[in-house]
């Protein structure tokens, strides 16, 4: 199997909590160490969005998980 950006993704979001922090805190830091020219207002637009959109299927998943509780009670 090759390493591709999105099988990489995918092992990590199988980790446990614990262990995404420990990667992404080690990315972060070899990161910080790239030379890259700074990000464009683009770029960080559509970061914002990509976040803003998977904290919303956050909130509306973790809203059924507890409206589904609620009704089992």
């Amino acid at each position: 199997m090759q390493a591709t950006p999105q099988n990489i993704l995918e092992a990590f979001n199988q980790l446990p909590e614990v262990e995404k922090h420990v990667i992404a805190s080690e990315i972060i830091k070899q990161v910080a160490l790239l030379d890259m020219p700074p990000l464009t207002d683009e770029a960080l637009t559509e970061i914002a969005d990509t976040l803003f959109i998977e904290h919303d299927k956050m909130e509306a998943k973790d809203a059924e998980t507890k409206s589904r509780g609620s009704l089992a009670r």
